[in-house]
């Protein structure tokens, strides 16, 4: 069969019809497709940058926010006695001994506690509300429950607020001194500036010798202790004597060895002294530890 040009020309249109038609189904198609699923995952990747972006646009406040609430909290613990000062007897002796030195009083006696937790608790006025019943049965007005409120309204307040737990350390001394020198050890313990509390003060001579020196000078003359004497009238061992005259026959060393040196301590003179009691509650907190925000 022989094709003439015009059937050539169709037949030759034909196949180029087919080649495009098998083309787009096998290879253009497919490759279409492709892109299309890459443009989305390019879509959803881009997305996710700008999340991460969004994300560590915030990290620099974030951190700057972080450093600013350690700052803060690194002042509100300054006023708290360090823990490292206190939590042994030793380290609390030598922290609050200088002001005793300082301010010329002898420490006679010292009690060190344990840090333990403490609630500290407000100081308010305590009122015990004994006629609400009949004030209530005579309020017909409210007058007698608005003017209850307003006067116990700090109570109220300072009632329902939440306690803080600290760590208390108690540290209790006797002391011996003249007025001055007490009064001047309480403003330095005043004067440290530091969250402590002087729970107890008990001064054994409240006129500091001065009843003592009238006393004296009403009596000066003090008669001599009698002196013992056994059947013959000579005079007996009594007091150290006795005891060491005991010691010697019981085999039992007299010699007494020599002390350890103490520490230097507050030489003063007793006349215009009192002994006196003092208790310290001393409150810390553990620190917040930094924040490691560099990396």
């Amino acid at each position: 069969m022989k094709l003439n040009y015009r059937d050539k020309v169709l037949l030759g249109v034909g196949l180029a019809i087919f080649i495009l038609i098998i083309g787009f189904i096998f290879l253009i198609k497919p490759k279409n497709e492709e892109i299309k699923e890459d443009e989305k995952a390019l879509t959803a990747a881009q997305e996710e940058q700008a999340d991460l972006e969004a994300r560590i646009a915030k990290i620099e406040p974030l951190k700057t926010s972080i450093d600013d609430v350690y700052n803060e909290t690194s002042k509100l613990t300054a006023d708290f006695v360090p823990m490292s000062d206190v939590n042994e007897s030793q380290k609390l002796d030598q922290y609050m001994q200088h002001l005793a030195e300082e301010a010329g009083v002898r420490i006679d006696e010292l009690n060190v506690s344990y840090p333990k937790e403490k609630e500290l608790g407000y100081y308010y006025l305590e009122y015990e509300d004994l006629v609400s019943d009949m004030r209530n049965s005579a309020d017909l007005n409210g007058g007698y429950a608005e003017a209850y409120d307003e006067t116990f309204a700090e109570q109220n307040a300072l009632s329902e607020r939440n306690v803080e737990t600290l760590i208390q350390t108690q540290y209790g001394i006797k002391v011996t001194g003249t007025r001055e020198a007490v009064w001047n050890y309480m403003k330095a313990v005043q004067e440290l500036k530091k969250t402590l509390l002087i729970n107890e003060v008990d001064i054994e001579d409240y006129s500091f010798g001065a009843d003592r020196q009238e006393e004296e000078q009403q009596n000066p003359e003090n008669p001599e202790e009698p002196t013992a004497t056994d059947e013959n009238g000579e005079p007996t061992d009594t007091g150290t004597e006795a005891e060491a005259g005991a010691e010697a026959e019981a085999g039992t060393p007299t010699d007494t060895p020599e002390p350890t040196p103490a520490p230097a301590e507050v030489t003063i003179d007793d006349a215009g002294t009192s002994s006196v009691q003092i208790v310290i509650s001393l409150y810390s907190v553990y620190d917040m530890q930094k924040p490691n925000t560099d990396e």
